[in-house]
């Protein structure tokens, strides 16, 4: 579990720069523009400048979160369900949609359209109507809402967090994946989208390289199985043991 948690979180920091900046730092852009226009502080402390980015990414991670309690229930369900041990399958069909997710990212195979899922129309009516509100008591609520959009970020650590199989498992894969894009998102709402296109586009690559990464690690444990790469690595560490106290 720990890798699983520090591979999202590795994720969501580099796809943070690359890909939320790209996808999200029209949001984020925006909802400033509207705090400044709504909320307006003639000279705002640094602490005035930065709280509404941490609680943007605060109602951000608190949907994430969600995501992952629904999605490792998921796994949870589907496992008890069919009465096997279908972690390591879960765990494979994971792994195989996130390097899929990856490739998708990077750009090797076409882009998945937003508007082809239901109610996305809708959706987009109340983020419209929740920007033009937008003041910095009730910036959370705008950055919960949005953490719901449709993302590849968000589905290859979404997969993860149903091979993990467990409630409070995929909440923690969720949570480290949102706190990985923080700091891409406060830059970007303080920078005001001024990192330059071509540096977002190679942080975005590693991005793609580490859900793939990820993915495959996720199908090898999948196909071998935890419990034998354990045993494997305590059979190395009790070998080496003997040969020194001999």
């Amino acid at each position: 579990m720990h890798i699983d948690i520090v591979g999202a979180f590795l994720i969501g920091l580099a796809g943070g720069f690359g890909h939320c900046i790209g996808m999200c730092g029209g949001f984020v852009l925006t909802y400033t523009l509207k705090i400044n226009e709504n909320d307006f502080i003639p000279q705002p402390n640094w602490r005035q400048r930065l709280s509404p980015h941490l609680l943007y990414s605060a109602g951000r991670i608190m949907s994430y979160m969600i995501i992952g309690n629904i999605l490792g229930l998921l796994g949870t369900i589907i496992d008890a369900a069919l009465t096997l041990r279908l972690q390591g399958v879960l765990e494979i069909v994971a792994g195989i949609f996130m390097v899929l997710m990856g490739m998708d990212l990077a750009g090797w195979i076409p882009n998945m359209k937003p508007n082809a899922f239901p109610g996305f129309n809708p959706f987009k009516r109340l983020v419209g109507s929740m920007f033009a509100k937008v003041k910095r008591n009730n910036i959370i609520g705008l950055g919960f809402v949005l953490g719901f959009i449709p993302c590849g970020l968000v589905y290859a650590a979404g997969a993860e967090a149903v091979a993990s199989g467990s409630v409070i498992g995929g909440m923690l894969i969720m949570l480290a994946f949102g706190l990985g894009t923080v700091p891409a998102m406060v830059t970007a709402g303080l920078l005001s989208g001024s990192i330059p296109r071509k540096i977002q586009s190679k942080i975005y690559r590693v991005a793609a390289v580490l859900v793939i990464l990820l993915g495959l690690a996720t199908i090898m444990r999948g196909v071998i199985g935890p419990e034998k790469i354990q045993k494997k690595f305590k059979l190395s560490y009790d070998t080496r043991t003997e040969i020194k106290l001999s």
